[in-house]
């Protein structure tokens, strides 16, 4: 891996790892506050870690107000050294610098890089390597390197088979794969063979039946996750542009990475002569529904999704193509909108994305046209589509300009269909054009044929 690295940036990374040696510094002391001022919540504490629980060196790091960090120290004869708060910030852009670089990108995260860096650092003001920091570096991460299968259930999404978009094949977290893990981790500790499998099946309900995005990567852990998660984002993206949901106000998608569906519930107690009587939670949201994908559905939308497929899968897109993938990625958050009003700004602004030229071109006018003739295929379903357009981005304005709410969902209702269909003929057609400017030109002939 170091000999991939160009040696000019080796030398590069080297010289600016030596200087933040000169960096090193004493950790500041800080005044500490007082207790009887400070606010102690009395929060539950389920795990009490201790001396014994601690393994290896301790970093003592600090975090800004918003939990990133900024400092970084490790203990040295009882002293902490380390990074202050502008040296780290060096480190960090270090550490970014070498993750962009073609040898690592794809394989190894900034979290450790900088990690071995500043490991590295730690072990050269000790005297216990004399390695430089590239070959200090590109011998951990080496060690850390191999091939992961990352799975990324979704919520509330069952399919019946396979499906494959770009880099990613959805599958089915099924009963047998469960059991089977159960089996592995207890086979590993039979001392707690109950409390493993208390624990498995308390996962399994929130996991077993469901689909999941899956893909394999050669990469250290961190790295895995990272390119996974944003993989499977596109790939569960995509598919949810074919949800029922885009065709329906009152339905709303929770076809996206588990943790993230947003179900809203409720929680309340209920108490009486200050003791609790009873502490109950409820789903708020009505419109939360399973999406079942059987074969037949997914053979309706297999076309379009051997041609997502394949777009994702190619290295080098044109123009047109990474405009559709963008507007198909947009209009796909309209599903997931509780709002209506979200649903029509979403709808509307991946629509204007593919049929602007440009933000100079008069917007409305432009956008209902284009669709009515790129959709249309007679006089009077071009001139419906235009007056649904005109409805809609009416709608839109009361909404933005004056905070009026869509009340009307019959409009947003015609609107959806009709973004609906556009999309699924704009995929079957995105490998027609090399530009955007190709595409709308098209159109503009139709229009004057």
């Amino acid at each position: 891996m170091k000999s991939e690295l160009h040696p000019s940036a080796v030398k590069n990374f080297n010289e600016k790892a030596d200087l933040l040696l000169l960096e090193l510094v004493s950790k500041p002391k800080v005044s500490k506050q007082n207790s009887e001022s400070s606010f102690k919540p009395d929060i539950f504490v389920n795990t009490l870690i201790t001396e014994k629980d601690i393994i290896g060196e301790i970093s003592i790091s600090t975090v800004d107000s918003v939990g990133i960090k900024v400092a970084q120290y490790f203990d040295s004869g009882g002293r902490q050294i380390g990074l202050s708060e502008g040296s780290h910030n060096k480190l960090i852009r270090l550490s970014e610098e070498m993750q962009r670089t073609k040898v690592l990108f794809n394989t190894i995260s900034v979290n450790l890089i900088t990690k071995l860096i500043f490991d590295w650092m730690r072990d050269r003001y000790k005297n216990t390597t004399n390695l430089s920091m590239i070959e200090y570096v590109i011998d951990k991460c080496l060690k850390e390197l191999k091939e992961f299968e990352i799975w990324m259930p979704i919520a509330m999404t069952h399919i019946q088979s396979e499906i494959k978009i770009g880099k990613t094949v959805l599958k089915t977290i099924t009963r047998e794969l469960i059991d089977q893990w159960c089996k592995e981790w207890q086979k590993d500790y039979p001392e707690n063979k109950d409390k493993i499998q208390q624990i498995i099946d308390e996962k399994r309900k929130n996991i077993q039946g469901f689909a999941s995005a899956t893909i394999k990567i050669f990469a250290e852990p961190q790295r895995a996750y990272e390119i996974a998660f944003e993989e499977a984002k596109k790939a569960i993206s995509l598919l949810r542009c074919f949800s029922p949901a885009n065709c329906s106000p009152q339905i709303i998608s929770y076809c996206t990475l588990l943790g993230k569906e947003n179900s809203e519930t409720e929680t309340y107690l209920i108490t009486h002569g200050n003791k609790i009587h009873s502490i109950s939670e409820r789903i708020v949201d009505g419109a939360s529904r399973p999406w079942f994908l059987n074969n037949d559905f997914i053979s309706i939308i297999k076309p379009c999704l051997e041609i997502l497929d394949n777009l994702l899968q190619q290295d080098i897109k044109n123009e047109f193509q990474e405009k559709v993938l963008d507007s198909l990625l947009l209009y796909s958050k309209s599903s997931l909108a509780k709002d209506s009003s979200d649903k029509l700004v979403y709808i509307l602004v991946a629509l204007e994305s593919i049929l602007l030229k440009n933000e100079n071109e008069p917007i409305m006018q432009n956008v209902r046209e284009r669709i009515a003739f790129f959709m249309g295929t007679s006089v009077l379903e071009r001139k419906s589509i235009i007056n649904r357009f005109n409805k809609a981005y009416s709608v839109r304005s009361r909404f933005i300009h004056h905070g009026h709410s869509i009340d009307d969902l019959k409009v947003l209702e015609e609107i959806m269909i009709d973004a609906c269909m556009f999309f699924q003929q704009l995929i079957l057609n995105v490998n027609n054009f090399k530009t955007k400017e190709q595409f709308i030109n098209k159109i503009e002939e139709v229009k004057l044929s």
